[in-house]
């Protein structure tokens, strides 16, 4: 039975994304894409246009229309400041969206107020029964603007930057939070966290709820054959808590110990010129390929030929680290067997021994030692080839994690708590 309003017409939802599409977010896209195909009606209102220059194949299977909101500035702000006289008890509405945006950085507030009533509008216009907004940042600050202003309710997916960095702001996450239908996050370390450091363990216990990151496992094939000795494989963005300094540290080892390998690194980013004179440092030139940015299916072929994938993620600087890395996720349910750092939601991914190696983050002499075991021991890839498989299926299968989450935007979840905001 597909999910419905109250007047028992479909269930319709509007997601709300900061940038949409985005070559790094495969895991929204897969997400919209399980939600239709629960027969949910999806509207997605990006707040920033898409830049990144490649899009990956399956956004061609989304049904959803994207719609841009307008930023702050000109015609686009007066045409929201003509909304105001229309909200239902408009001032006293007017003055909460005032009271929360005066909480946030002064550079934010005026975009803020102008792309929520615009989205307030939009509510309307499609006749949405909810909205859903990914990360606890600007996205889910403007679906709180819109709730406040419509009375729609809203639920958020945490992740990572959202929850880890030094910068979140607690008051505002706990004010967002107290008011959604549910905070949303994907994997139990971080419902651990959110629990403990930013909502209070009292108040988070009925508040966060987590649903893994769902991948459409009966679309990746798993085919072990044809796959190249000594290709390991490496993906993500270009960032610190990537870890690829590490990775190209062990690399260095792995060299140095007459351990036959080619590393190949996808992706692109801030630190692609560091990492760059780090490889040449190294005298990696001739073995690491650092091959840029690419859309998911050059990814996932890149995944089908390659020995192992590594996930070397680190806690950066300014306190973020991955969550639930989805080419981890990928990787199992392509039977290939990976190395990664006890990081975050990793250890729910991998069993040490069994779905692949851990290591402890920052350790490139653990890394390489854990890389140089794999590649020169079949019967262990064979071993956790076959367990990656197992683990994709029981627990990563966007078929069985996307119920759950169709529940919560139909309303089948915690509801709004009462959580203590500090002055």
């Amino acid at each position: 039975m597909s999910p419905a309003s109250s007047e028992g017409s479909p269930l319709r939802v509007g997601y709300v994304l900061k940038k949409y599409p985005r070559l790094s977010e495969t895991f929204i896209l897969d997400e919209i894409l399980g939600v239709e195909a629960a027969a949910v009606e999806v509207a997605v209102f990006s707040l920033r246009p898409p830049d990144d220059g490649h899009f990956h194949a399956q956004l061609a299977l989304v049904r959803a229309r994207a719609h841009y909101l307008p930023p702050f500035g000109g015609a686009s702000t007066m045409e929201a400041l003509q909304l105001i006289p229309a909200l239902p008890d408009g001032s006293e509405r007017l003055g909460r969206v005032l009271a929360f945006a005066g909480s946030l950085r002064p550079e934010r507030r005026a975009g803020l107020l102008v792309q929520g009533l615009h989205l307030a509008k939009l509510v309307g216009e499609h006749r949405l029964d909810h909205l859903h907004a990914h990360f606890m940042t600007i996205a889910s600050h403007t679906a709180y603007v819109a709730h406040l202003l419509t009375d729609v309710p809203f639920t958020v997916t945490a992740h990572a930057k959202d929850i880890y960095r030094s910068e979140v702001d607690v008051r505002v996450f706990r004010e967002v939070a107290a008011a959604a239908n549910a905070v949303v996050t994907v994997c139990e370390a971080n419902r651990r966290y959110i629990c403990e450091t930013l909502l209070g363990a009292e108040a988070a216990r009925s508040r966060v709820v987590r649903v893994y990151n769902g991948v459409p496992i009966g679309a990746l094939t798993a085919g072990s054959a044809g796959r190249e000795p000594g290709l390991v494989v490496a993906a993500g963005r270009l960032v610190e808590k990537k870890g690829f300094h590490i990775l190209f540290q062990a690399c260095r080892l792995l060299l140095d110990s007459g351990t036959p390998f080619r590393c190949v690194l996808i992706g692109d980013g801030d630190q692609r010129e560091e990492l760059a004179a780090l490889r040449s440092r190294l005298g990696l030139e001739a073995h690491v390929e650092m091959a840029g940015a690419m859309p998911r299916e050059e990814v996932l072929g890149w995944m089908r030929r390659a020995r192992l994938l590594v996930a070397p993620c680190v806690t950066a600087r300014d306190g973020n680290r991955d969550a639930l890395p989805t080419v981890l996720l990928e990787a199992l349910a392509l039977g290939l067997p990976v190395v990664a750092s006890t990081v975050g939601g990793i250890p729910e991914i991998v069993d040490d021994g069994s779905e692949g190696l851990l290591v402890e983050e920052g350790d490139p002499e653990a890394l390489a030692a854990a890389v140089a075991r794999i590649l020169t021991d079949e019967g262990l890839c064979q071993r956790l080839a076959a367990a990656g498989r197992d683990k994709a299926l029981a627990r990563f299968d966007r078929a069985q994690t996307i119920p759950h989450l169709v529940g919560l935007l139909g309303g089948k979840g915690p509801g709004r708590l009462p959580v203590t905001v500090p002055a």
